[in-house]
């Protein structure tokens, strides 16, 4: 099969760990030109030698950029500084969240503003702002992919996680109301919805062992992830949901 994706410009959000990291590994080897973001600069030092490994891995293909996604300025130089190595920016990888603050487990009742605030920051408004960010290019060339990660907690509010909960809801319903508005100029923007996957997301619970037993591997997600990117041009998926198949037990003889 042809390789519709070689030689894209690929921006990708929360790369330093999980599902974004599961991302540039599989572009990587998809030869694309990749723009690592995530504001921890030791963690995707350490992506960048993880892709040396990789056959397809060339030095000058790889950008990483140290920023905190809910600062719409340096959102905008990253996405100046693409435009400036590489010319051009086709697909955007949205992964970058946080699930909770202090590794504690918090009802609504007591979860203090200034925590809700820089959960919905960085997953809803970082989303937002990178979102935007990408657009003026995408729209100039007619053509472009935008793949937002929402959760399967968009879909259901769970106890103890509301301000992320709020956030994935919000983040379907962004990547909604921007598909209405740029798919005729040809731009997609699909919003994936991992069920539980196996990440270093889950250490943000602290001593509070919360693990499925059942879990996605995060290179899982990542190939559903360039699939979407490959799509026909004229084809779409509304939300998608991807989850561990949970295998029945054996029946006792």
């Amino acid at each position: 099969m042809e390789n519709t994706l070689k030689d894209n410009v690929s921006i990708i959000t929360g790369a330093a760990s999980g599902i974004g990291r599961a991302c540039a590994r599989l572009l990587c080897q998809h030869n694309n030109k990749l723009v690592l973001v995530d504001i921890n600069n030791e963690a995707l030092e350490k992506v960048n030698t993880d892709l040396q490994s990789l056959p397809e891995y060339h030095q000058d293909n790889i950008m990483i950029v140290a920023v905190d996604i809910s600062n719409e300025s340096a959102m905008r130089a990253m996405a100046a500084a693409t435009l400036e190595r590489y010319g051009t920016i086709h697909n955007l990888i949205a992964a970058a969240g946080i699930l909770r603050i202090g590794g504690q487990l918090k009802t609504i009742a007591d979860t203090p503003l200034s925590e809700w605030q820089q959960i919905i920051d960085v997953n809803l408004t970082g989303t937002f702002i990178s979102n935007q960010v990408v657009l003026p290019t995408m729209l100039q060339n007619r053509q472009g992919n935008i793949i937002n990660i929402s959760s399967t907690s968009g879909k259901q509010g769970r106890p103890f996680d509301g301000p992320y909960c709020a956030s994935k809801f919000g983040i379907i319903g962004l990547s909604e109301s921007l598909a209405e508005e740029v798919s005729a100029n040809g731009v997609r923007v699909q919003c994936v919805l991992p069920d539980a996957v196996e990440t270093p997301f889950w250490n943000q619970n602290g001593p509070v062992s919360l693990k499925p037993t059942a879990m996605l591997p995060a290179e899982r997600v990542a190939q559903f992830i360039v699939y979407l990117l490959a799509l026909p041009a004229d084809t779409y998926l509304l939300n998608p949901v991807i989850a561990p198949l949970k295998t029945r037990k054996k029946r006792k003889s």
